[in-house]
């Protein structure tokens, strides 16, 4: 323990957070300031109780609506009203400005008044008290002189405390922090009862003085550091820019922490407030959680605070399932997994609909819609990270069995959460295009991870095979192919509800053009993306059938083994026109892509069945480049023009394999990946047989 450093066995990591931690809530109060003073202009004081303070509940203190409508109906002039008013933007300006040493201070300050204020409070009480004993004073007793003396100590002490606090080194400052004594010495000098209350107008302006004089003081030095902090900021936007100087402020001042943590707060305390005063306990608790929300919604920059808190909500779920399923954390967009994209979405869809001017129960109805197109956007984030992922541990047989449990959990969890999020979407939203619409994604997405467990099964039965299993690349292509008839299927009936709509003139401007998007991307797409597949698949499989079957006596001849999967060719094999061997499953796999072989980048066209009974005739020059030291030399034979041959062969494959790329990044995701999977990624103990080939 460090005790000197005041670090006292912590370690940095944990002090900066403790410090940032601290920091937020600090600052904290400024935003909470600067809502209130946003929601004075949208809240209509006439329409709130008047009956605040009378024998009301603590939450009734907590409820911002209470809150704007005690600041109104204190007894202030109009022109001081409107001053204070507008001094509550210079209030929150220091609040988030401030360094955090003169942040300390204002605390401070703020602390020294509520001093004062309970001080009053004392004086106040104890001329009350006077007023209903003895009129006569005599101090000849000990027992007589102790309220008084209790009193007086009791106001020393909180001068004492104002003086600490302040750091107060003026002898004239410290006398002036006790002036709320002066009834207490007028009273023991014998002064009348009735003229008590005057000495205690004496003090109360005596210490309005005081802090007048204080503030006069002391606000200067705020004031500059203000400045300073002003042209600190615009030196970063003019050296860095905008845009990078505004990302630069937002990170220095931790706006996002700020806002989310302020909305949390406003959230907290309006929960308490439904829960305290309608009684509702946990019954209909999502209403009750939507009620909150729709109430701390009511200005531009709470809807803000509530889209960096649904970024921050989603980014955590993101990152726990990105945990789960034990996978690299690719960061290549700041968008991309981040929560912005949900953030983004319920911003527009906010702003769209004029959410802000509206009555708390159309609030409520709407940002339920808003919320649930959101949550359907999340849940389709979480597939997109679970898809690569979970195709990519099928072929893994070294990975722990921790990581499949939780990662078939993970698949388990989006195929079940999206059909419980359509049917409370049914019950709680009337049947409209965009009911249909969030509904057929969240299907959309169940139906997906099925079909993404389904070709994980497949790949795990695979690649625990001795040979390549014939038929997996079949089942994996029907797989796929039944998805994407099902996600026509749901696009069509989507268009389809849009277009009778529009017919019985339930349509809008916005609506039709959502209709023509779907159509586009959702049934065009998916109808050309299908069609394509099926045209490769097909081209694959004619190509195959054109190749001539190895026998059984020629692989016991050659003991080869499949270039593309580095596994024994036992049972099944096929020969290219090239007179190269391979895994008819295999060679399926690559034609799907490209229509060339894969060692000598040759074009497989479809030729006239051939029976070849001797191969020792086939391209001497590349099966002794491929296969180097695991057969023997003699039965392979040399060729003398093996280098330039191998030197032209090389040059062909590099063209071939940028106009290969092209087309590759063209595919699909899915099915490049399970390619790469189920091609190349074969287990490890295959390639260890391959080199023990030659030994």
């Amino acid at each position: 323990m460090d005790v000197a450093g005041a670090s006292f066995g912590v370690s940095q990591n944990v002090r900066d957070a403790l410090h940032h931690i601290f920091e937020t809530i600090l600052r904290l109060p400024g935003l909470l300031l600067l809502e209130l003073w946003l929601r004075k202009f949208d809240v209509n004081i006439k329409e709130i109780t008047e009956d605040m303070l009378q024998n009301t509940p603590l939450s009734t203190y907590l409820d911002m609506s209470r809150i704007l409508e005690f600041v109104h109906t204190r007894n202030f002039d109009q022109s001081a009203a409107t001053i204070l008013s507008y001094s509550v933007l210079l209030l929150c300006a220091m609040f988030l400005m401030l360094p955090l040493g003169k942040l300390v201070q204002v605390y401070l300050h703020s602390l020294s008044l509520m001093l004062f204020g309970f001080a009053h409070y004392m004086s106040i009480r104890y001329v009350q008290l006077e007023q209903t004993s003895d009129p006569e004073l005599k101090l000849d007793d000990f027992v007589k002189l102790e309220r008084h003396g209790f009193h007086f100590l009791a106001q020393l002490m909180l001068s004492v405390a104002q003086s600490v606090v302040l750091r107060m080194e003026s002898d004239v400052g410290r006398v002036f922090l006790a002036v709320f004594t002066i009834p207490i010495v007028a009273r023991m000098s014998s002064v009348p009862v009735t003229k008590l209350i005057i000495a205690h107008n004496i003090a109360c302006s005596a210490a309005m003085l005081f802090i007048c004089i204080y503030v006069l003081n002391r606000v200067p030095a705020l004031l500059l550091s203000i400045r300073r902090a002003y042209r600190q900021l615009r030196a970063i936007l003019i050296v860095r820019g905008i845009a990078i100087g505004a990302m630069t402020v937002w990170s220095r001042l931790r706006i996002a922490e700020l806002l989310t943590s302020a909305y949390l707060t406003m959230f907290c305390v309006r929960m308490y407030v439904e829960v305290s005063e309608n009684d509702r306990h946990l019954n209909g608790t999502f209403s009750v959680i939507m009620s909150a929300i729709a109430e701390c919604t009511s200005t531009p920059l709470s809807l803000f605070a509530l889209a960096l808190t649904v970024s921050c909500a989603c980014k955590l779920v993101v990152k726990a399932a990105q945990w789960t399923v034990g996978g690299v954390h690719d960061e290549r967009h700041i968008l991309a997994h981040g929560g912005c994209t949900e953030a983004l979405t319920l911003v527009l869809l906010c702003f769209q609909i004029g959410i802000l001017g509206m009555r708390i129960e159309q609030k409520v109805f709407l940002l339920g819609l808003v919320l649930f197109i959101v949550m359907s956007a999340l849940l389709q984030s979480l597939y997109e990270i679970l898809e690569p992922q979970m195709l990519a541990l099928g072929a893994m047989p070294s990975a722990p069995r921790s990581r499949h449990v939780r990662t078939v959990s993970l698949a388990g969890i989006l195929i079940l959460a999206p059909i419980v999020l359509s049917g409370s979407i049914a019950s709680f939203l009337p049947i409209d295009l965009w009911c249909v619409i969030i509904v057929s994604n969240c299907i959309l997405t169940s139906i997906r991870s099925v079909s993404t467990t389904i070709v994980y099964s497949l790949t795990l039965i695979d690649n625990r095979a001795a040979e390549p299993w014939e038929r997996y690349d079949d089942l994996v292509f029907y797989v796929r192919i039944t998805t994407r008839c099902v996600e026509l299927i749901l696009a069509l009936g989507v268009v389809a509800y849009g277009t009778v709509a529009a017919l019985n003139r339930e349509w809008t401007v916005a609506s039709i053009v959502v209709l023509v998007f779907h159509t586009y991307f959702n049934v065009w797409r998916r109808v050309h993306s299908a069609v394509s597949m099926i045209k490769a698949r097909r081209t694959a499989t004619k190509n195959i059938d054109s190749l001539d079957k190895a026998t059984k006596a020629q692989l016991e001849q050659r003991k080869d083994i499949c270039p593309i999967c580095f596994m024994d060719l036992v049972e099944e094999a096929r020969i290219t026109p090239c007179r190269h061997l391979f895994h008819g499953a295999c060679l399926r796999k690559w034609l799907s892509v490209k229509n060339v072989c894969p060692l000598c980048y040759q074009n497989l066209v479809i030729v006239e069945k051939r029976k070849q009974n001797d191969l020792g005739n086939h391209c001497p020059e590349e099966r002794n480049e491929m296969n180097r030291g695991n057969h023997d030399d003699e039965r392979l034979g040399v060729d003398l023009d093996a280098p330039i041959l191998a030197h032209n062969r090389n040059r062909r494959r590099n063209t071939d394999e940028a106009s290969f790329s092209s087309e590759w990044d063209s595919e699909s995701s899915s099915s490049s990946l399970d390619y790469t999977i189920n091609v190349v990624g074969r287990p490890y103990a295959a390639r260890r047989r391959f080199r023990s080939v030659g030994a």
